[in-house]
Order: structure tokens, then sequence, then C-alpha cells
């Protein structure tokens, strides 16, 4: 599902590019061709305010999209810890108390997961029975470390699309307005196209952040997983070979 709404993301990212470039393009060769006068440059903020209704909507999406990358760094920062460490610590230690009470206060998803299975261990409960446990606690890890990217990623798709639905509407606008009137002031066709590619300016702005934060993120869950597996896989065999001794 991410796989398929990246490649359609990236799709339109091209476009939304290649319709600037385009349109841009076509905007200065009207503004070459025309023989009225030379008007002041419009500004940025007269542009935007033209972008209408879509500008309005990815202006939102903007703030949702910061408000979820804040909320994701700031919880794969706490997620984020050392397996192996964590595994040197308790093959340090004599017993599962004080295994345990040598992780109680560490950070991390890894941390987390470990001390369920300690617990689970220090309890009397099998291998077999500590490991339904901790693959059930590893199943919620990964939901909250996958929380909110799906919605990241929609963002990346959606943006291009709003940017490309404004421009086209405020184009048409532009073609309309140059039908009712003629061509006898090219400009004014070159200003409502330069104002409609804002949108698609803005959507761009937006999605391409977002794609380079959530493969960032993506990263960053898979790297996290790679670790808790392979310390929980030694923390297995400590724990088996304890229980054998018991």
């Amino acid at each position: 599902m991410h796989s398929s709404n990246h490649k359609i993301g990236r799709k339109f990212l091209t476009l939304g590019l290649a319709f600037l470039v385009l349109a841009g393009n076509f905007s200065s060769a009207q503004e070459a061709g025309g023989a009225a006068p030379a008007k002041r440059e419009t500004t940025a903020w007269e542009m935007t305010k033209h972008g209408g209704v879509p500008l309005m909507i990815l202006g939102v999406c903007s703030i949702v999209t910061l408000t979820l990358i804040i909320e994701r760094f700031m919880y794969y920062r706490k997620a984020t810890g050392s397996a192996e460490e964590l595994v040197k610590k308790i093959k340090q230690t004599g017993t599962l108390s004080e295994a345990l009470m040598t992780i109680e206060n560490a950070s991390g998803v890894a941390a987390h997961v470990m001390r369920v299975a300690i617990q689970a261990a220090r309890d009397g409960y099998t291998p077999e029975q500590i490991e339904q446990l901790v693959q059930g606690d590893v199943t919620k890890e990964l939901i909250q470390m996958e929380k909110f990217l799906p919605q990241l990623d929609t963002m990346v798709t959606m943006c291009p699309l709003i940017g490309l639905a404004g421009t086209t509407l405020g184009m048409i606008k532009s073609f309309a307005k140059v039908a009712a009137i003629g061509m006898s002031d090219p400009t004014q066709l070159a200003g409502g196209i330069s104002e409609a590619l804002v949108n698609t300016a803005a959507g761009l702005l937006v999605a391409i952040p977002a794609l380079f934060v959530f493969n960032y993120f993506t990263g960053k869950k898979e790297a996290i997983l790679m670790d808790m597996e392979k310390g929980l896989s030694e923390l297995m065999v400590i724990l088996k070979t304890s229980t054998a001794h018991h």
C-alpha cells in the first residue's frame, strides 16, 4: 500500500514540476509577445491571495504535516535505544531481579519489550509462554511505531494533487477571461497563470519535505525493529539457559 502511494506521489511531484516549467515558459512567452506597456511585478503576497480555496486547504495541510512530523520526531527520539548495550548489562547480572533493575530506567522500545520478557521469566512462565507475551508486546510497539505514518504518506500524495487542481482551475478562469475580452492584453493571461501556479508550487513545497521525512521515519522504524529483534533473540537464549539451570 505504501509502495503504491510512493509511486503515485512521485508521479505527481514530477508532473507538478513539469507543469510549473511549461506554464512558466508559456507565461514568459505571452509577456514577451504582448504590446501592452510593462506593469509592476506582482508580489508573492498578491499571488498568494489569488490562490483561492485550494491554497487555503494546502495551508491547513502544511500545518497538519508539520504537527505530524514534530509528533513522530519526538516519539522516535524516545523509542530509539541500543538493545546490544542492554543485553551486555543483563549478562553482567546474577539474577533475573538484578537484570530487571539494571534496565528498569532504560529508554526505548527494545528496553520495554525486554522488561516484559524478564518480568515474565521471573514470574515463572515457560520459554514458550514468554515468547507469546513478547510477541504480543512487539505487535503493540509496532502499532505505535507506525502511528501517523499513513497520514503523512497521504499528505505526500494528496498535496501535489490539490496544488494541480488549484492551478488547473486558475488557468481555466484565465482562459475564460481571454475568451471574453480577447488577446488585446496578453499580460492579463500571463498574470492569471502566474497566480494559478502558486497552488502547484505550494503543493510541492508541502509534499517534498513530507516525502523526505516519511522515508526517514520509515527507515528509523525498520532500524529500531531490527535492533529489537536481535536483542530479543539473545535475551531469549539467556532466559532459556537461566530457566534450565533452575
